[in-house]
């Protein structure tokens, strides 16, 4: 009880305290109310997207289910035959589900008014997105789900009914589809009389018997704008053998525990049946091969985390990144609460012969940084909430469209709140504890000896300083380098025409009549129409540069001999005539395809490909053999390098498509068979520019087949679209941004303390001044004991930012490890601000009066 009422007054006394003095009240919670602010939001979007759960009733029984084969490669596909077999045998599952994601043509009837939106988002502006092209075509996002779907999600519709309560004959006789709620008020205005309407997908009449809850996701991380029955795709895809051919990998797989089940069981039983399905399985397909199958907790993700490395990393970074900025506010508040308690030494001294004991004034002084942390912690989940709000609004409009609504929930919830409370003590505990200490300590020796300061403070408030200066300079060191990095990857030379090229891909309607000769004719049609638009120079058939990277093939230069030591790993990809030429590719040595048609299979080799297989020769002549790494593509109906023997008739200028390290500058180019020109993309080269262009490919495509859709992006869209790039630029933005935070609090805590030295020196100040000391003696004492600290911590900062960009080095393009303008320039820079910041209050120092400073107390 007594404890309780001393308590009390402790917090009424401090905040009493933090009242009165509300300058630094303010720099101090604005401080670490960033520092607090930036953690929560990483922890709250680390919650929201990486360890988020399955949208269902109970999640924690939820499950996912994944293989990974002995190669170590890991698939999260599997065939519905495969996923029937596991339904009906594995027994500690109660529910086993399937669902896949569908990308079908749409249309209404019944007076529905399309409200399809032309020109795209904010962020398809900003070059997020393909561009289509064609505006004859709306298409909807569709996951096709197994029956037992939203039963065992354990979710049901708002309105009407869901699959498992048809039957197959009635579904197949009435095809059915549920609308999402968000679908439904965007594009229908929130329609009451939608259930039992029609709409068509791919051109098959569906009935819509349900809508499906606002922002549900179900096992994806968006809302889709139908939910699909799986019996139903062989009708949208015009294929009696879509369910049935086990070869074919198109689903996704999840469970629910059956009670008293745990995942081991769970795993067991699966492979278990794994093992025994793999027979079933074409010989020389992938999933014939041994392989274990992976349950874990249900997720979005396809494969658990530590299946993605990269995304480890990034999320390690940005955490790391988020630690440091605490780190730095809670310095900042550290310093200003060891020069405000400097401040107060007579009122400790008071308190301290009046009886009080050291650790009642440690207590008091944890107690203010306990309210300190309070407060900013309040501001903190305000601020944090509200932009991540808009953060996650940007990325939903971000993000391609057949994604679905992206569902980013970031309301506090009671983890958060524990977290942001957690954190603020942590940050009370970092920026008080110290001062409080070494400030009690200094209160009972200056009542001893007299004195009123202490060179043990002043060197605890330097280190502070300096351990501000030293993790803000990492920050600002890394954000330069990946700025750089990131400028580097846009600037890079592609060894290709990438401005002036569009790579133009079609999409047929799912209907029997565009059988595969039909294809290839509008496909010819249209590619003779396109020859003769105004602007265009050239048109091939083949993948773009960017995008030819699916398939590699062991190559051996000798064909009679296939020892290990000369058998290399390269990829390669088909292309049509007039290729080089479309996509502005020299041939530095040897002919082209055309020139030597009718001669034995041939091939042409890029540069490195000529030097790893023949060093310091011409290859010109010489023969190869090719053969797909991957075995499941011989029983597909993909083309791969493999059979005869290839000479190689040419050799290509390196390129570089996505891969920023260059690695993918490797390519063996073949000739693509004439009956498979129509099976490829379309690449155009333009004469000045592609607008022109792009805008005409909506008329062409309609003038050969209205019923055609396509869409159509430059290969710079695409490059700039790469995993690698955007990357690279999301690190860049992070790092630039928590650098920025970083200096802005870093400059916050030097000013501050300064100013807060300054005055506690004013009477040292004007005693220097009587007795003769000049302003400039005075000006360069103040800026030199305040860059002192700063100098110390931007070397350590040096140090530690060469371990950092050494962790980095996966993420830099074109720099080396360490980078001679980013140490060098941010450090100058870093320096020069700082002596900006130390500045005023250093100057403040020289406009003492003498005969106040002696009267001042």
């Amino acid at each position: 009880m007594i404890l309780t009422g001393t308590l009390i007054q402790d917090i009424r006394y401090g905040a009493r305290m933090l009242y009165r003095n509300k300058g630094f009240t303010t720099v101090a919670v604005l401080a670490l109310a960033l520092g607090i602010g930036v953690n929560t939001a990483v922890f709250t979007a680390y919650k929201a997207m990486v360890a988020r759960v399955l949208d269902a009733r109970d999640p924690g029984r939820m499950v996912n289910v994944a293989l990974k084969r002995d190669s170590g490669a890991a698939a999260a596909n599997f065939s519905y035959p495969d996923y029937e077999s596991f339904r009906d045998s594995v027994h500690s599952l109660r529910s086993l589900i399937a669902y896949t994601v569908e990308r079908p043509r749409f249309s209404a009837i019944g007076g529905f008014v399309s409200q399809r939106i032309a020109g795209g988002s904010g962020a398809g502006r900003l070059g997020l997105r393909n561009s289509s092209v064609t505006a004859n075509a709306e298409f909807a996002t569709a996951y096709a789900v197994s029956e037992n779907y939203f039963q065992a999600l354990g979710v049901a519709p708002i309105r009407g009914r869901s699959f498992e309560s048809m039957s197959l004959a009635e579904l197949a006789a009435s095809p059915s589809v549920l609308i999402a709620e968000n679908y439904w008020q965007r594009r229908f205005a929130a329609d009451p009389s939608i259930l039992g309407k029609t709409i068509y997908l791919n051109g098959v009449a569906m009935t819509i018997v349900g809508i499906a809850p606002h922002d549900f996701v179900g096992t994806s991380i968006a809302a889709p704008d139908f939910w699909l029955p799986m019996h139903l795709e062989p009708m949208i895809h015009a294929d009696d053998n879509w369910l049935t051919e086990r070869e074919h990998l198109f689903c996704r797989i999840f469970g629910r525990l059956a009670p008293g089940a745990t995942i081991a069981q769970a795993r067991a039983e699966m492979n278990l049946q794994g093992d025994r399905l793999r027979a079933l399985h074409d010989p020389r397909s992938e999933s014939a091969k041994p392989a274990t199958i992976m349950v874990w907790p249900g997720s979005p993700f396809p494969l658990p985390i530590s299946q993605y490395p990269g995304l480890t990393l990034s999320i390690a970074f940005i955490m790391v990144a988020a630690a440091m900025v605490l780190a730095i506010a809670c310095a900042n508040a550290g310093g200003l609460q060891l020069a405000r308690a400097r401040s107060r030494q007579n009122e400790m001294q008071t308190r301290l012969s009046l009886g009080a004991s050291r650790w009642r004034i440690v207590r008091q002084l944890l107690t203010e940084s306990v309210l300190l942390a309070s407060l900013a912690g309040v501001l903190a989940l305000l601020v944090t909430w509200a932009l991540l709000r808009v953060a996650a609004n940007f990325a939903s409009e971000a993000l391609p469209a057949d994604i679905g609504t992206l569902v980013f929930n970031v309301r506090p919830d009671a983890a958060i709140l524990a977290y942001v409370c957690g954190i603020s003590l942590l940050a009370a505990l970092l920026f008080g504890l110290a001062p409080a200490l070494d400030s009690s300590r200094s209160a009972i020796i200056s009542a001893a000896r007299g004195s009123t300061s202490s060179a043990r403070s002043r060197r605890l408030q330097d280190i502070l300083v300096a351990a501000q200066v030293a993790l803000c300079l990492v920050l600002m060191i890394s954000g330069s380098m990946l700025i750089r990095s990131s400028i580097n990857s846009l600037t890079m030379e592609t060894g290709y025409e990438s401005k002036r090229v569009i790579d133009l891909e079609l999409q047929f309607p799912e209907s029997r009549k565009y059988t595969a000769s039909r294809k290839s004719e509008v496909i010819r049609e249209l590619r003779t129409r396109l020859a003769a638009v105004p602007g265009v120079t050239s048109i091939a058939a083949a993948k773009p540069p960017g995008n030819i990277f699916a398939f590699t093939a062991t190559v051996a230069l000798d064909a009679a001999e296939s020892s290990a030591h000369n058998m290399h790993l390269i990829r390669y990809t088909w292309i049509g005539p007039n290729y080089f030429q479309t996509v502005g590719i020299p041939l530095v040595l040897g002919s082209g395809f055309s020139s030597l048609a009718g001669r034995e299979p041939s091939i042409i080799v890029s540069e490195s490909v000529a030097q790893q297989l023949a060093p310091g020769q011409n290859p010109i002549g010489k023969i190869v053999r090719l053969g797909p790494t991957d075995e499941k593509l011989r029983s597909t109906r993909e083309l791969t390098a493999d059979g005869p023997s290839y000479q190689i008739i040419g050799i290509a200028r390196d390129t570089r498509g996505f891969d920023l390290n260059g690695t993918d500058a490797r390519i063996i180019y073949l000739p693509l068979p004439a009956e498979r020109l129509a099976a490829y993309p379309t690449l155009i080269r333009t004469q000045s520019g592609a607008a022109l262009v792009t805008r005409a490919l909506d008329a062409v495509i309609a003038s050969v087949d209205p019923e055609v859709a396509a869409t159509a992006s430059t290969l710079d869209d695409q490059l700039r679209q790469s995993a690698s790039f955007i990357a690279s630029t999301i690190a860049a933005a992070v790092a630039t941004a928590v650098g920025l935070l970083g200096l802005f609090l870093a400059l916050m805590g030097i000013y501050g303390t300064i100013s807060y030295i300054v005055a506690l020196r004013t009477r040292e100040i004007g005693i220097r001044m009587a007795i003769g000391a000049q302003k400039r003696h005075i000006l360069a004492l103040i800026l030199g004991e305040s860059t002192r600290p700063v100098v110390g911590g931007l070397l350590a900062g040096m140090l530690l930012a060469v371990g950092a960009s050494r962790l980095l080095h996966g993420l830099l393009f074109g720099l080396d490890t360490i980078d001679a303008l980013s140490f060098a320039g941010v450090s100058i820079l870093f320096l020069t601000i700082a002596l900006v910041a130390a500045y005023p209050p250093s100057r403040r120092a020289i406009h003492v009066d003498p005969s106040d400073a002696l009267r001042y107390e």
